[in-house]
């Protein structure tokens, strides 16, 4: 039987039952550590224009499976070269890894840029040098560093960019 489609939707757009189910995914702890809460990336969607930070939630089918936030703009983060959206944080619910929706999640983000803020022709990332599974996705997904590694705060973070291809050149 084949995997229902992903879909990407604003936390805006979202019901009260979708709100909770984001609010409710499941993360290890571990990867809270590295990347933060839920709470967090929830806060950072709704303080912030709707034009500089998109919360998205990754739904397959009905089934929330992960939340996605990119920023730009104001609250473009230090690290994130000039001009880039920046993916700060991305979350696949732990009954859900190892399935590949992370890296189908990155393409779907490829198109939302190309739709939604097609100004923006660098997505950039930091990564957890220990973060073995994302870095792997990253690179699947043609992600590449465009710095050297810097100490962290609990660790080595890598810092990966692509550039997307540009909506008129998209079939």
């Amino acid at each position: 039987m084949p995997m229902p489609s992903l879909a990407l939707v604003r936390w805006q757009s979202l019901d009260s039952s979708q709100r909770h189910a984001v609010q409710t995914l499941q993360i290890p702890q571990e990867q809270i550590e590295f990347a933060g809460t839920i709470e967090r990336a929830v806060v950072a969607c709704e303080s912030a224009a709707e034009d500089e930070v998109a919360g998205l939630a990754i739904l397959q089918g009905t089934h929330l499976v992960g939340f996605v936030v990119i920023s730009r703009g104001s609250k473009q983060p230090a690290w994130a070269p000039g001009g880039s959206a920046a993916l700060t944080a991305m979350r696949i619910d732990s009954r859900e890894q190892g399935k590949g929706l992370g890296k189908a999640s990155l393409a779907l983000l490829d198109a939302w840029l190309r739709a939604h803020w097609p100004t923006s022709e660098i997505l950039a990332l930091c990564v957890d040098e220990e973060n073995h599974a994302g870095r792997r996705a990253y690179a699947a997904a043609g992600f590449a560093e465009y710095t050297e590694p810097k100490p962290g705060r609990i660790g080595v973070v890598r810092y990966l960019s692509k550039h997307l291809a540009a909506a008129s050149r998209v079939a």
